[in-house]
C-alpha cells in the first residue's frame, strides 16, 4: 500500500483490511507447507513470495500503528496547546526574572539564546508541513466554481496581531495560509508541498530540486542561494530525493576542496576526495586508478614530467594578460568591471596580480576598462527598447559632445563608487536583451541594477548574484 493512502483512511477500517490480508497470507502459507519435492529446508518459489508478502504485510501493519500514534500526538499537541504554550511563558518568564537578579548582582553566567520569533515561526510551519505530509494528510479539495476551497480571503480582525499560541495558530491561520505562490515557477500549491528559503521565497519540490541540481553542475550557482542566503540542505531534505541529497553532499565536499585532484583516467575524470590522497598520489575508487596530485597525471616514481599542454596554456595567459586562481587553478579573463574577481569557486582575488582580494595594492580600475564599461551603458540606456545593437567604444582620445562627456563621466564616477555592488535595487526593461551572467537572451524582459547596471536574468539575479 502508498504511504499516502495510509494517512487517509480511516483507522479502524485500515487496521481491518490488513488484518483480513494477514488472515488470508497464513492460511495460504499453511496450505502451501508441506507441498513439493523441494530439498529439506528449501522453499519452494510460491512460499518464498507468500512469505515477502507477508514480511510486507507486517511492515505495514506497523506503519499504520506508527501514523495512529504520531496523530494522536498531533492531537494531544493540538488539545493542550494552550496550556503548554502558557506554561513555557511563565518558564520563560521565571528566567528572566532569574538572569535578571543575577545581573544585578553582577554574577551573570552566558546562557543560551532565546528563540527569536522568526525561528519559532519557522519550526511552527515546519511541524505543520510535516503534520500534512505525514499525519493529516495534504487536501488539494476545489469548490464548486473551480476554485480551492481554502484561497477565499479572509478579514482581517483586530486579534490578527496579538499574542497567540502556536496550537491556537495551527487552527486559526490554517486556512488562511494553506495555498501560496512557487517564486519560480509561480504555480498556486499548498504550503506544506513548499520549501522556504531563509529570505522567505517559497519553493515547490520541483523548482527546489531543479536549483540543487543546476548547482551542482555549475559552481558559480554553488551553494544553492536566494536573495544571496544560502538555502540549507538539511532544512529542506523533506523536499529533495535521497539520490540528490546524497549527490549534492557529494558535491559540496568536492567544491569546498581546494586545488581538486580528479582522475586522470578520460573515461572516468571524477573527482578524488583527500581522503584518498595518500603520498602524494590519489586512488580512484570509480576505475582503479592512480593520480599524481601535483601534476594531475598517472602516479609515477620521481619529480613530475614538464606538461607541454600546461606550459603552452600559460605561455598564452601571460601573452593575453589573463589570471589564473589560486584557489583552484582556473583560468579567468576579465572582459569588463575592475579588478575584484570571484572565482567561480568563491575565491576572490586581484586580477592584476592574482593576490587574495584587499591583500594587494593595485588599482581597483584599469581605466580603459572602465571607460569602454561607460560608453557600453550609455549606448544602451540611449537605445530604442525594441531594438538590440553591440555599440564600439570610441578610443579615449576622439573628441566627444559635452552632453555625452557629461554622462560618460558620470557613470565612470557611479562605476567606481558601486564596484562592489550588493545589487540591492532593480528595474525591468524590455527585450530582448541578454543576461551579462549566463548570456542567455530575454526576449521580453530583463533585471537590471541601479546601482551598477548589470543587466541580469531572474535565475542569475536570485541565484547567481
Amino acid at each position: 500500500m502508498a504511504a499516502a493512502s495510509l494517512t487517509q483512511g480511516d483507522d479502524a477500517d485500515l487496521a481491518h483490511i490488513i488484518q483480513l490480508q494477514l488472515e488470508e497470507v497464513e492460511q495460504a502459507i499453511r496450505a502451501a507447507a508441506g507441498k513439493g519435492k523441494q530439498p529439506a529446508g528449501s522453499q519452494t518459489d510460491q512460499q518464498l513470495s507468500l512469505d515477502l508478502f507477508l514480511r510486507e504485510l507486517q511492515d505495514t501493519q506497523n506503519f499504520a500503528a506508527d501514523c495512529r500514534m504520531a496523530r494522536s500526538m498531533q492531537r494531544a499537541v493540538l488539545d493542550d496547546g494552550d496550556a503548554l504554550a502558557q506554561s513555557q511563558s511563565e518558564e520563560r518568564a521565571a528566567e528572566d526574572q532569574k538572569a535578571s537578579v543575577s545581573l544585578g548582582n553582577g554574577e551573570i553566567e552566558p546562557s543560551r539564546a532565546a528563540s527569536s520569533p522568526e525561528s519559532l515561526a519557522e519550526d511552527d510551519e515546519f511541524l505543520q508541513k510535516l503534520a500534512c505530509i505525514y499525519i493529516t494528510g495534504i487536501d488539494h479539495g476545489k469548490n464548486d466554481d473551480g476554485k480551492y476551497a481554502d484561497d477565499e480571503t479572509e478579514t482581517e480582525t483586530e486579534t490578527d496581531h496579538q499574542p497567540e499560541s502556536s496550537a491556537w495558530a495551527i487552527r486559526r491561520r490554517q486556512k488562511r495560509r494553506r495555498r501560496q505562490q512557487c517564486e519560480a515557477c509561480t504555480e498556486p500549491k499548498h504550503f506544506a508541498e513548499l520549501a522556504a528559503a531563509p529570505c522567505g521565497h517559497k519553493y515547490c519540490r520541483q523548482c527546489l530540486t531543479h536549483l540543487f541540481h543546476d548547482a551542482m553542475i555549475d559552481e558559480s550557482l554553488f551553494p544553492p542561494r536566494c536573495c544571496k542566503q544560502p538555502i540549507p540542505l538539511e532544512k529542506n531534505r523533506l523536499f529533495l530525493d535521497a539520490v540528490v541529497v546524497q549527490q549534492f553532499r557529494n558535491k559540496a565536499l568536492e567544491f569546498s576542496t581546494p586545488r581538486r585532484t580528479y582522475c586522470y583516467n578520460p573515461g572516468c575524470a571524477t573527482f578524488i576526495p583527500p581522503a584518498n590522497h595518500k603520498n602524494d598520489v590519489a586512488a580512484c575508487d570509480g576505475c582503479g586508478c592512480h593520480t599524481c596530485i601535483t601534476c594531475k597525471k598517472a602516479s609515477h616514481r620521481g619529480d613530475c614530467p614538464d606538461d607541454e599542454q600546461l606550459g603552452q596554456t600559460l605561455q598564452l595567459a601571460r601573452e593575453r594578460g589573463w589570471q589564473r586562481c589560486q584557489n583552484c587553478w582556473g583560468m579567468v579573463e576579465l572582459n569588463t568591471g575592475c579588478n575584484h574577481m570571484t572565482c567561480r569557486c568563491g575565491f576572490q582575488f586581484c586580477y592584476v596580480c592574482g593576490a587574495r582580494w584587499k591583500t594587494c595594492g593595485c588599482a581597483q580600475w584599469e581605466e580603459r576598462r572602465l571607460y569602454e564599461r561607460a560608453v557600453q551603458i550609455d549606448a544602451r540606456d540611449r537605445e530604442p527598447e525594441d531594438h538590440v545593437r553591440e555599440e564600439v567604444a570610441p578610443e579615449m582620445g576622439e573628441p566627444l559632445g559635452h552632453g555625452r562627456q557629461v554622462r560618460l563621466q558620470t557613470l565612470m564616477q557611479n562605476l567606481r563608487r558601486n564596484h562592489e555592488c550588493e545589487h540591492e535595487h532593480w528595474f525591468n526593461r524590455g527585450g530582448p536583451r541578454e543576461c551579462e551572467e549566463c548570456h542567455d537572451v530575454l526576449p521580453i524582459f530583463i533585471y537590471e541594477c541601479r546601482q551598477c547596471h548589470i543587466m541580469a536574468c531572474r535565475r542569475c539575479r536570485y541565484h547567481r548574484l
